[in-house]
């Protein structure tokens, strides 16, 4: 397997390894919709070579979003937005997915958490941050019917893929850890009551979301701090997304639960190598390059199917077609 060898995923098809990484960018007006601004920034990546691109934390719903400048998928009036990207991407031979977030109890970055915010324990997210509310079961249940009626939203606006985010500390996260969820309910204690959550919305998008297309979910590579989900556990709970219709687990790492340490590189791979060896079926995402050479090795070494690219594309769009370049490969 190498970089640029192309990718058929269900029914979508990559020209090549190379995804850009979800990454935040905080340019949305209040609406959250995606602006001039974001054709740009996605479409020069198109441009640039990568096999897909991956559009940053989108929220399910207003009170999911990660600051007031950040992406919103809950106003069917808005997908035309969505949809100039998509197509855009398109035309430039790019396949194009959006990644399905909820924020919980670290929405509204800018304000540090806002009266009314969520989690599965009133527990603040760091010093400083609103204490969330401890969602009840009807909450809950709309934060299923959310993520599926957003699934239903990114159909229409014509992504190929999407990716429900349970990383970076955010509400499906807050759910699996066992530092962030205390509960005695249906949704706390073992780690399958902890998966619940996740795994009922991973349901309900795989419900609306056809059988041809993808569906990728992020998950931590552990919680980075002592108490919390390890790789092992992580790794369980990826069998139980893929038997749920999951196609592929895209590897995180970054701000754990709590603000502080971030979870490494080097743990990042541990979750890949135990996923292929646990559940040698499931695909797998790895990040962390830095140059084509690298990318390469990587993709090799781990047994991973795709390669996430984040900082790296942030200073150079054309980064696919430098590692192009590097590895000798013709355009």
């Amino acid at each position: 397997m190498t970089l640029f060898d192309p990718l058929r995923l269900r029914g979508c098809d990559m020209r090549n390894r190379i995804v850009m990484s979800p990454m935040s960018q905080h340019q949305a007006d209040e609406d959250g919709l995606p602006k001039d601004w974001h054709l740009v920034h996605y479409g020069s990546r198109a441009v640039g070579g990568c096999g897909a691109i991956l559009l940053e934390d989108t929220a399910v719903m207003p009170a999911g979003r990660t600051s007031h400048a950040a992406l919103g998928c809950y106003d069917e009036a808005g997908l035309g937005a969505f949809r100039r990207i998509v197509d855009f991407c398109h035309e430039q031979g790019a396949a194009v997915g959006v990644q399905l977030s909820h924020a919980g109890r670290k929405a509204f970055r800018d304000t540090r958490g806002e009266e009314g915010s969520l989690s599965a324990s009133p527990v603040a997210f760091a010093e400083g941050w609103s204490i969330p509310a401890a969602a009840d079961a009807r909450t809950l249940e709309g934060i299923v019917a959310s993520f599926a009626r957003a699934a239903g939203e990114a159909l229409e606006a014509g992504f190929d893929f999407v990716e429900v985010h349970a990383a970076h500390g955010y509400l499906f996260q807050q759910f699996l850890s066992p530092l962030t969820n205390l509960r005695d309910d249906g949704y706390g204690g073992s780690l399958a009551a902890r998966a619940r959550l996740l795994l009922q919305s991973i349901e309900g998008v795989r419900l609306q979301w056809p059988e041809e297309r993808p569906l990728l979910v992020r998950l931590p590579a552990g919680d980075g701090a002592t108490g919390g989900s390890m790789v092992t556990e992580m790794a369980e709970v990826a069998g139980w997304c893929a038997e749920r219709g999951v196609d592929l687990i895209d590897v995180a790492g970054g701000t754990p639960v709590f603000e502080g340490t971030r979870v490494s590189f080097e743990e990042m791979l541990a979750f890949g190598r135990m996923l292929r060896a646990s559940n040698p079926t499931i695909p797998f995402a790895l990040g962390g390059v830095t140059d084509g050479r690298a990318a390469e090795e990587l993709l090799r070494s781990s047994g991973a199917t795709l390669l996430s690219v984040g900082r790296a594309l942030l200073a150079n769009p054309n980064w696919a077609w430098a590692a192009a370049s590097e590895l000798g490969v013709a355009r």
